[in-house]
């Protein structure tokens, strides 16, 4: 990926990792966007999440984040209700794809693919 947007969109600078949102231009980050959206207590639980594996280098509660598709390596941070895509980027960098609202017990397939299309074309 030759335009390194995501840098405009650092949400936090840890010992183990730097987190990042997918920005689409300079100016524009559809999953900053919804993030912006959600209620405090789920930004705040967000913010602790990423906080938690930039500095320590993992988490461990599968409940608050896990691997989505194993063949691709999308991950899934889990605030509350929300799912946040991520894939592990080069020099320690960790890049949140896309998000939405889980509203059943299945995996949202449609926001699964769109990640994996956003890491191929970091990736390319």
């Amino acid at each position: 990926m030759g335009d390194k947007y995501f840098e405009n969109y650092i949400i936090y600078e840890g010992e183990k990792f730097s987190v990042f949102f997918h920005a689409e231009s300079e100016s524009v980050s559809n999953v900053y966007d919804y993030f912006e959206k959600c209620d405090q207590e789920t930004q705040a639980s967000l913010l602790y999440l990423v906080k938690r594996i930039s500095d320590i280098g993992q988490i461990y509660d599968k409940t608050k984040f896990r691997i989505e598709d194993k063949k691709n390596k999308i991950y899934a941070f889990k605030p509350k209700k929300e799912r946040f895509f991520c894939f592990f980027f080069y020099e320690k960098r960790i890049i949140i794809t896309s998000a939405y609202r889980k509203r059943s017990d299945k995996l949202n397939r449609d926001e699964l693919k769109k990640a994996v299309k956003i890491k191929k074309n970091y990736m390319e």
